[in-house]
C-alpha cells in the first residue's frame, strides 16, 4: 500500500484566493492614483501612487489567475506580487515616518495599524504561495 502526498490544494487555492483579493484591493489604488493624477497639484506623488499600485495589482492578479490554473508561473508571480505588496507598505511606514507621504496620505498621521492590517493578509499570501505543497498544486494541478 502506498502513501498518497497530497496535491497541495489547501494550500494553492487559499494562496490564489488572497492574491486574487489582494489585486482588487491594488485596483482600488489604481483608481485613487487616477483620481490623484486627474485633480492633485502634486502630480509626481499621483503618478507614484497610480504606477505602484497597479505594478502590485498586476502580479498579484496574474500570480493569483496562474495559481488557480496550477501554473507555475502563477507561483513564481504570486510570491513576488506579495513581495512587493510587503515592500510597498514597509515603504510607507518608513517614508511616513520620515514626513513623506504617497499613495493618497497627507498630513502628520501614520496609519501604523491600517498598514499593519495591510500586511496580514500579504504574509499569509506570501507564506502559502512559497509552501512546499503549493509547489506541489502547480506541477500536479487539478487532476
Amino acid at each position: 500500500m502506498t502513501k498518497e502526498v497530497p496535491r497541495g490544494g489547501a494550500t494553492g487555492i487559499p494562496a490564489a484566493v488572497l492574491a486574487l483579493l489582494g489585486g482588487l484591493f491594488h485596483l482600488i489604488g489604481v483608481a485613487g492614483g487616477a483620481v490623484m493624477v486627474a485633480g492633485d497639484s502634486d502630480l509626481g506623488r499621483g503618478l507614484l501612487t497610480f504606477v505602484l499600485h497597479l505594478s502590485v495589482a498586476g502580479l498579484l492578479i496574474i500570480g493569483g489567475v496562474g495559481l488557480v490554473l496550477a501554473k507555475p508561473f502563477g507561483q513564481t508571480v504570486t510570491i513576488v506580487g506579495a513581495a512587493a505588496a510587503l515592500l510597498l507598505y514597509v515603504a510607507v511606514l518608513l517614508l511616513g515616518a520620515l514626513g513623506v507621504y504617497f499613495l493618497g496620505l497627507t498630513g502628520s498621521t501614520l496609519p501604523l495599524g491600517y498598514t499593519a492590517v495591510l500586511c496580514v493578509p500579504a504574509v499569509t499570501t506570501l507564506v502559502l504561495a512559497s509552501a512546499p505543497p503549493t509547489a506541489r498544486w502547480v506541477t500536479n494541478g487539478w487532476s
